[in-house]
C-alpha cells in the first residue's frame, strides 16, 4: 500500500502539476484494455462492457499517450539541470527532400551523432523529439535539446548528421510548448509510415523516468501506489515491496469483433477517468455473471 512516509511516493497534488491543461493524467486502462486501443460502448446488457478494435481508435490512444509522455518528459528535464547552471533549449527541425525518403533508422543515427558530440564536450545528451506529417505527406522531426549556454548547437545538415534534407535550429523560449503544438495537429486519421516512432526522449534522471512510467499507470493503481512502487511483469501489476500481484479489474471474454469486459469485483470509488468512466458501476456489478 502507498506510504505517505516513503520519499519515493508521488502525491496527487504533485501529479496534478504535471498534467497538461485540459488533460487528465489518469487516462490509462488496466493491462490489455485501453493500452490496446479499445473504446467502450454501452449495450442493452449492463453486466458487461463491449469493446472493439479499430485502427482509428488505436491511433487515438497512441496520440493521447504520446501527448502525456512528451509534456511530462519535457518539464522533467529540469531534474537533470545542476543548480546554478544556465542553459538553452535548442529547437531543431529535420526535413526530408522527398516525400517517401523516410527510413526507420534515420532518426536514431542522427541522435547517435548528436550524442557523441555532447559526450566529447562533457555534457549529457538531453533531448525530446516528435514526428509530424507535412501537408505534402512527408515526415519530418522536431527536436528539443538542452545544452549549457556556453555551447552552441551546430547545424545538423552541415555536420553530416542529417544528410536527408534541410535542418533548422533556433534557441526556443518554450520548446515543450512548441512540441505540444505540433502534437495537437496529429489526428487519428493521419497515415504515418508503417513502423514509424512518433516520439523519443533521453537524458532523464531515474526519478524522472519513474514519474513518466507512473503517469501511464491506470488511475486505480495511481490512487493506491506512488512512484516506483509497482512494476509490470508479464502484463500484470506487481507490488515491488511485497511481490503481491494485483488482480485485474475486468475479466476478458474475446468475441469475433472485439471482446467483452466483466468486472471482477467492486470498482474503485474514484472511477472518474478512462474509457469506462461513463458506465454505471452499480449496474455492472448487479448483472455480472
Amino acid at each position: 500500500m502507498r506510504s505517505s512516509a516513503s520519499p519515493s511516493s508521488f502525491s496527487f497534488q504533485q501529479s496534478a502539476a504535471l498534467t497538461p491543461a485540459g488533460g487528465q493524467a489518469g487516462r490509462c486502462a488496466p493491462a490489455g484494455g485501453e493500452a490496446a486501443g479499445l473504446v467502450s460502448s454501452k449495450t442493452s446488457d449492463p453486466s458487461f462492457l463491449e469493446v472493439s478494435f479499430s485502427r482509428k481508435l488505436v491511433m487515438e490512444r497512441r496520440v493521447k499517450r504520446l501527448r502525456r509522455q512528451v509534456w511530462a518528459a519535457g518539464h522533467l528535464q529540469r531534474f537533470r539541470t545542476p543548480n546554478g547552471t544556465r542553459e538553452n533549449v535548442w529547437f531543431v527541425t529535420l526535413t526530408y527532400r522527398g516525400v517517401h525518403d523516410w527510413q526507420p533508422r534515420h532518426i536514431s543515427k542522427c541522435l547517435k551523432a548528436a550524442r557523441r558530440w555532447c559526450h566529447l564536450r562533457g555534457v549529457p545528451f538531453r533531448y525530446l523529439w516528435v514526428a509530424e506529417l507535412q501537408q505534402r505527406g512527408a515526415l519530418h522531426y522536431h527536436l528539443a535539446i538542452w545544452l549549457p549556454k556556453r555551447l552552441q548547437l551546430p547545424m545538423f545538415d552541415k555536420q553530416g548528421w542529417w544528410p536527408h534534407g534541410m535542418t533548422q535550429r533556433v534557441i526556443a523560449k518554450n520548446a515543450v510548448g512548441y512540441l505540444m503544438k505540433y502534437l495537437y495537429k496529429i489526428s487519428p486519421f493521419h497515415q504515418f509510415p508503417k513502423g514509424v516512432r512518433l516520439y523519443g526522449l533521453g537524458g532523464l534522471t531515474q526519478q524522472a523516468r519513474s514519474i513518466c512510467s507512473w503517469l501511464n499507470l491506470p488511475s486505480w493503481c495511481k490512487q493506491r501506489f506512488g512512484v516506483g512502487e509497482l512494476k509490470t511483469v508479464a502484463g500484470r501489476r506487481v507490488v515491488r515491496t511485497t511481490g503481491e500481484i494485483l488482480e485485474a479489474l475486468y475479466r476478458r471474454v474475446f468475441q469475433p469483433s472485439g471482446m467483452r469486459l466483466y468486472p471482477n469485483g467492486p470498482l474503485p470509488a474514484r472511477w472518474a477517468d478512462g474509457p469506462y468512466s461513463s458506465l454505471d458501476s452499480g449496474a455492472l456489478l448487479a448483472g455480472a455473471p
